[in-house]
């Protein structure tokens, strides 16, 4: 295989974190891989190809002679959409290009804007509320346009509660036409997890305990209040989590501390007592100090899970942990 594009029926449905998880195995193996993402609305520094090119060179793959991404055509909400015959030649020799530097090259589109008959990966993201019919039918007419070139379809971020319907209703119905899916992969807590660094800067906080590592991920918020369980019951549950509660709440702050908590973040905007400030340091916990009330902060952070991103190496690891689990023949059956 010296390419291998991949493409979706919308924005957001994985392309980047199937993309990375191959350019690992790949370039682990030994293999000289190119990542390339022919179109961007952001062309002089997209965050995908910062993210895949940088894990790729830091695997010892240099991502000299891969081009830059051209220009968005046309809005990512108007699919599908067409490149000029001008641009698709200049794409089209740029990875012949690379095909003679490259073992692989890894082609993802922001846009299904990829000519019929190249070969292709379709990721498709499943919603909770989709309907599976129109899904069926979806799927298949956008496997149609890529014909033979097809060479798999992933079903992503399944809801865990429609497993088995979708199982049934839309993967089974695909091949059933014919069409090659690979697999249905679950939505998984990991794959929407947030750095302290993200949290911090969503929040507008200031840091009373700055992290040791701003990169390190959380996946859920507890909120710290009057509970009836004891404080390791409540607060020891979960390992990478961040507690909400006020800042003059230094018994709740310090139950959580002593449960292992490695973030807090301290509502009201009023500073901690100076033993909260010890601990913390000594359990190189991290305190972010916010304005606003408890429940105005949590209730805020439900719009973060629009920012969640693809761009950290423990993702990469979780999505090919997930894909060697629920696809035929796990990546190597993708690269098949």
């Amino acid at each position: 295989m010296a390419t291998l594009n991949i493409v979706s029926t919308r924005p957001g449905s994985g392309k980047t974190c199937l993309a990375g998880a191959l350019a690992r195995r790949l370039a682990g193996a030994g293999k000289r891989v190119a990542y390339y993402k022919p179109l961007s609305t952001n062309p002089g520094d997209d965050p995908d190809r910062g993210f895949v090119a940088g894990m790729l060179e830091s695997l010892g793959s240099p991502q000299a002679g891969v081009p830059s991404p051209l220009p968005q055509p046309v809005d990512v909400t108007e699919l599908p959409t067409r490149m000029s015959e001008a641009r698709t030649r200049e794409v089209a020799d740029a990875i012949a290009a690379m095909e003679a530097a490259f073992d692989t090259v890894l082609v993802e589109w922001q846009a299904p804007a990829l000519p019929p008959g190249q070969p292709a990966l379709l990721v498709h993201s499943h919603s909770g509320g989709q309907d599976l019919a129109g899904a069926v039918e979806l799927v298949s007419e956008e496997c149609e346009r890529y014909g033979a070139g097809l060479s798999g379809v992933v079903i992503n971020n399944v809801v865990r509660h429609r497993r088995t319907e979708v199982e049934n209703l839309l993967v089974a119905p695909l091949k059933s036409r014919g069409l090659p899916v690979l697999g249905a992969i679950p939505e998984d807590r990991e794959m929407l997890s947030f750095t302290l660094e993200q949290v911090a800067k969503f929040l507008e906080g200031e840091w009373v305990q700055e992290p040791v590592d701003p990169k390190r991920w959380i996946d859920r918020f507890l909120i710290g209040g009057n509970i009836m369980d004891s404080g390791p019951n409540y607060f020891g549950r979960y390992a990478n989590q961040a507690v909400i509660t006020r800042a003059q709440r230094p018994d709740i702050q310090m139950a959580s501390l002593m449960s292992d908590t490695g973030f807090l973040v301290l509502t009201g905007g009023e500073e901690p007592t100076e033993y909260i400030r010890v601990e913390a340091q000594k359990r190189d916990a991290s305190l972010l100090l916010v304005e606003g009330g408890t429940l105005d902060v949590a209730e805020s952070l439900g719009s973060l899970l629009g920012l969640a991103n693809a761009y950290s190496d423990h993702k990469v690891d979780k999505f090919t942990m997930l894909a060697e689990k629920h696809l035929d023949g796990g990546l190597e059956g993708v690269l098949a």
